[in-house]
């Protein structure tokens, strides 16, 4: 495919309505994303948001309908973040099933009418393909997490932030990061902090849908009146949640499907030990830098093994701040400006 050094910086008007829905994983992408390229990009992009129609690239982040219409009615070229399929709401949102077949129609409509898409894990490309899509024209770029927002704290701090938030120095914390929903394995976390009253629990995140989350109520109670040893903070700044993560020992997440897992990126980058569950998706993108367990008692002996073992702990840490390699800042802008070169130039050869 050829690729145009433009004379001229590249216009990209970024589509989205995610920040309509604060603690998400949409947003954050978004957000990091908008925060590299306005870094790295100032001599080669002019990047706004939400505009008008005159612009190289029309680029959508959520599916919604004036996004649509906006790439619809410009000149400029197509292009939609695919953050998610269809069927990864199931075990999200209680949603009467006529609803969700409407959605699901209206994504695809959304990902086939663009003229390029950019999937966050690459086995999302054989699922756009099987949808109808060209492959040549879905792209895997991964998501990024800036080190400004996510870092490793010096120990003072961690101490002062420990007695902070009322945990001792000798504390063990599993922290994990997500909405609260049944699909995001909230039930299994709770399940392993009330069998291991020893070590200290703690979710970040909240019912960002409200009662329209699968599996509400029985969460909700647990939400309201939660062992002594586990805790929910609901949805908080990043700049926090980079400071919970810092003071915990482990993350783990036990969600049973994402398109990513940014979480688990953001928490590498405090150098946690990393635990997920078994899925192939992360393997095509965290490898065997984290641990991965297939249940409670997988879970539980990965937590207890790198509670009480020095050595396997360092070992772990060492492969998180492995995973900030693969995911570094410039890395990711190379990929970026790279594709915008490339359907750009490949719009005004066929015009």
């Amino acid at each position: 495919m050829l690729t145009v050094y433009f004379m001229r910086k590249i216009t990209v008007n970024m589509l989205s309505i995610a920040d309509s829905v604060k603690g998400q994983g949409v947003e954050t992408a978004y957000n990091e994303l908008i925060a590299l390229l306005k870094k790295y990009g100032k001599d080669d992009l002019e990047i706004v948001t939400n505009k008008g129609l005159n612009y190289d690239v029309l680029h959508m982040h959520t599916v919604n309908v004036a996004s649509y219409i906006k790439q619809r009615l410009s000149r400029g070229v197509a292009l939609t973040y695919v953050h998610f399929l269809p069927d990864t709401l199931v075990g999200a949102l209680r949603i009467p099933e006529v609803f969700m077949k409407i959605y699901a129609w209206w994504v695809r409509r959304c990902y086939l009418k663009s003229d390029y898409l950019v999937v966050v894990n690459p086995d999302y490309k054989d699922e756009m393909v099987r949808m109808g899509f060209d492959g040549d024209k879905v792209f895997y770029i991964p998501n990024y997490v800036s080190e400004e927002n996510f870092f490793v704290l010096p120990d003072e701090k961690k101490q002062e932030y420990r007695e902070k938030y009322g945990y001792d120095k000798d504390d063990f914390i599993v922290v994990s990061i997500g909405q609260l929903h049944r699909g995001k394995g909230v039930l299994d976390f709770i399940e392993l902090a009330k069998q291991n009253p020893d070590i200290q629990f703690l979710w970040i995140g909240g019912f960002n849908f409200g009662k329209y989350i699968e599996g509400y109520k029985k969460i909700r109670k647990v939400y309201d009146d939660p062992p002594a040893n586990l805790r929910f903070t609901g949805v908080i700044d990043r700049n926090e949640v980079n400071i919970l993560c810092n003071i915990s020992d482990v993350f783990f997440l036990p969600s049973y499907y994402e398109s990513f897992a940014l979480v688990a990126l953001e928490a590498s980058l405090t150098d946690k030990p990393v635990i997920l569950r078994d899925l192939e998706t992360f393997k095509k993108i965290y490898f065997d830098n984290v641990l991965y367990g297939r249940n409670n008692e997988e879970f539980i002996n990965y937590i207890r093994r790198l509670k009480d073992d020095p050595d396997f702990y360092l070992q772990q840490e060492e492969k998180s701040r492995k995973i900030r390699e693969s995911y570094s800042d410039e890395i990711i802008y190379e990929k970026w400006i790279s594709l915008y070169r490339t359907i750009t130039a490949n719009r005004q050869q066929s015009h």
